[in-house]
């Protein structure tokens, strides 16, 4: 795999994914007031060993749809199917893929 560019939410931040941070996470906070329950944040974290909060959302399910995108995104490259080089004095041409520069932008919801 190689770098993903991932903005963080706020578009604050800009990560190397792949390089200085290696792992990215479902994470579900709980506020609690006075012993009860207030408020359950979902949210994506990026980490190199330390834990840091890129996006929350309004649900678990959303947070692993992102997830899912980033994926698709580490995952994509360019691919050329290559010729046979039939025309007179034309170099037949091998199959080729390679990486393309790949930024994800975390969605606001």
């Amino acid at each position: 795999m190689s770098n993903v560019y991932i903005r963080s939410q706020n578009r604050e931040k800009l990560y190397a994914f792949g390089i200085c941070f290696n792992c990215l996470q479902y994470e579900e906070k709980h506020d609690c007031k006075r012993g009860k329950e207030a408020a359950v944040h979902h949210t994506i974290c990026i980490s190199d060993g330390c834990l840091e909060e890129i996006a929350e959302y309004e649900s678990k399910e959303r947070c692993i749809e992102v997830l899912d995108e980033i994926e698709k995104v580490c995952s994509s490259y360019l691919y050329a199917e290559g010729s046979r080089g039939l025309i007179r004095g034309s170099t037949p041409m091998q199959p080729m893929a390679t990486v393309i520069p790949r930024v994800y932008q975390m969605p606001e919801k």
